[in-house]
């Protein structure tokens, strides 16, 4: 089964050596050393891993369904349903041109790196990516509410981008001020924001009135079934048992992350996800499963870059 997911599912991504290490790092804490690795293994095979040829058909999906479709769909509203293929081209590159997509976070991190994929797979221009603070600068900076000034007037339309949204904590805090001045100045501004993935609750905070009003869509959303001990988890079937038992796995879990996650053992604000990119681990995945050991020795299976906002 792993050797299978290497080579297809992971694209040799990830190595044995990896594997093997990592496999190391369970040492009989919570149960017998052959029970841990054997636990250890067999969440790795269920451990969902998106490598980059399949990223970027999700980008491709991403902006086709969640973007394009819905203003073509206005489009033809606005035309009375015409059936003039060019006019209806015409106005959608029209709206494209008076959109700028903006990264969400530092401009180096994972969810503005993948805005460059999702141009390049889309074969749209350069010119309508912007991080924020080329999108918008401030009046008076030495001002904690100085005004935000829209860098091109002919703007009409931001649309945020994250990869995944998770309790939406980290990226709620960091746009909320800014969305507030941005809407003080501008009200008329189209304010939406997209992500491929995004958990229920994390969907719902983004949604809210002083953040995207109901504008915010993913391509996936993640229930609580995609926690990996809640009850109705999709993850560990029955038919696993008798050999795996999740609640070993779980007192793995909590014994060898909480040192190095302190108070979030199961992933950050409890997220419990077993997922990740090619590109990055959300925080929201076990950290046993990406934490590099910077407090405690330990040795990762994926990689995970850390977000600044």
């Amino acid at each position: 089964m792993l050797r299978t997911l290497v080579t297809h599912a992971w694209d040799h991504e990830v190595t044995w050596g990896q594997i093997d290490a990592w496999a190391k790092n369970f040492t009989g804490a919570v149960a017998n050393p052959d029970i841990e690795h054997s636990h250890a293994l067999t969440s790795l095979t269920r451990f969902v891993y998106f490598g980059k040829r399949l990223v970027r058909e999700m980008l491709r999906s991403l902006y086709r369904d969640q973007f394009e479709a819905l203003l073509i769909q206005r489009i033809r509203k606005r035309t009375r349903h015409t059936r003039n293929h060019t006019l209806v081209r015409a106005m959608y590159e029209e709206e494209l041109l008076a959109t700028r997509f903006v990264g969400v976070g530092n401009p180096s991190e994972s969810g503005a790196h993948l805005l460059y994929y999702f141009r390049q797979i889309n074969h749209l221009s350069k010119s309508l990516f912007v991080d924020l603070g080329s999108a918008f600068s401030l009046d008076d900076p030495w001002h904690r509410l100085g005004r935000f000034r829209r860098a091109d007037s002919r703007v009409s339309r931001y649309v945020f981008f994250d990869d995944l949204v998770g309790s939406a904590q980290q990226v709620g805090d960091y746009l909320q001020r800014n969305l507030a001045r941005i809407r003080k100045r501008y009200p008329s501004l189209d304010l939406r924001f997209m992500s491929l993935f995004a958990t229920t609750k994390g969907l719902a905070v983004l949604n809210q009135p002083d953040l995207f009003d109901g504008k915010a869509t993913c391509l996936f959303e993640l229930d609580d079934s995609f926690k990996a001990f809640d009850a109705q988890q999709r993850y560990f079937p029955a038919t696993l048992a008798p050999e795996f038992d999740l609640s070993v796995f779980k007192a793995m879990a909590m014994h060898y992350g909480e040192p190095l996650q302190p108070g979030h053992a199961l992933g950050y604000r409890d997220g419990q996800l077993l997922l990740g990119f090619t590109h990055n681990t959300p925080d929201n995945t076990l950290p046993v499963f990406w934490n590099e050991g910077r407090t405690v020795p330990w040795a990762p299976v994926f990689v995970r870059y850390d977000k600044e906002y």
